[in-house]
């Protein structure tokens, strides 16, 4: 399993080498966790790249889970309406 650490601001400077992150992670086709008890900003651009990953990971077949989503992270999903797509709701 592959796990990858947010920082505590996922703004879009942060998005080009967590990106990079997410491919290497995928490129690995191992199962994916993600640890983001850290994040108390997000931007809507992250949060897009992570929607990208979850369709990614679904079509390859690899798991993608939460580890301790925090609370800003998630509202940021909620008022989004990405809760369910980004699998928040099952963190």
């Amino acid at each position: 399993m592959t796990t990858i650490e947010c920082q505590a601001e996922l703004d879009i400077a942060a998005a080009g080498a967590l990106h990079q992150q997410l491919l290497s992670a995928l490129q690995a086709g191992e199962p994916l966790e993600i640890e983001a008890q850290a994040v108390r900003k997000i931007h809507a651009a992250v949060l897009q790249l992570l929607l990208s990953l979850m369709n990614e990971a679904q079509s390859l077949g690899l798991s993608v889970c939460w580890r301790n989503p925090s609370p800003p992270l998630v509202e940021s999903a909620r008022l989004l309406g990405l809760v369910d797509q980004l699998k928040l709701g099952e963190a």
